[in-house]
């Protein structure tokens, strides 16, 4: 059985140890043998994309400069924090090359959809 050390208490469990304590399911390790259910997964989903799915209905009626110019500051700081993320999973891992270029290449696929939707005229 795989063992895990938590960080903050350096406390040893279990990974298909399922508490509700000191430690969430998101921070199970990507080997974990144990796997979720699919109402667990639809509840995830759930919590994922009915924000967007509110919002996308809010905004069809509701149109405001300000708030665009404040929900794209938040985005583009919710991107930057996965990068900062991404970097440091890199430096652990001694993958930095390969990050750069994974980085590197969704920024050239991000400029590549804009050009595509710019010049399909929306």
């Amino acid at each position: 059985m795989l063992h895990v050390k938590h960080q903050k208490s350096g406390r040893t469990r279990r990974c298909s140890d399922r508490r509700a304590d000191d430690q969430g399911p998101y921070e199970q390790p990507a080997g974990d043998p144990v796997r979720p259910s699919w109402s667990r997964l639809a509840l995830l989903g759930l919590i994922g994309g009915g924000p967007t799915f509110v919002g996308t209905l809010i905004g069809q009626r509701f149109v405001s400069e300000d708030l665009a110019v404040a929900f794209l500051a938040l985005a583009a700081g919710s991107v930057l924090y996965v990068v900062i993320e991404l970097l440091a999973v890199a430096r652990r891992t001694g993958l930095k090359e390969l990050t750069m270029w994974c980085i590197l290449a969704g920024l050239g696929l991000g400029f590549l959809t804009d050009g595509i939707l710019i010049a399909a005229g929306a």
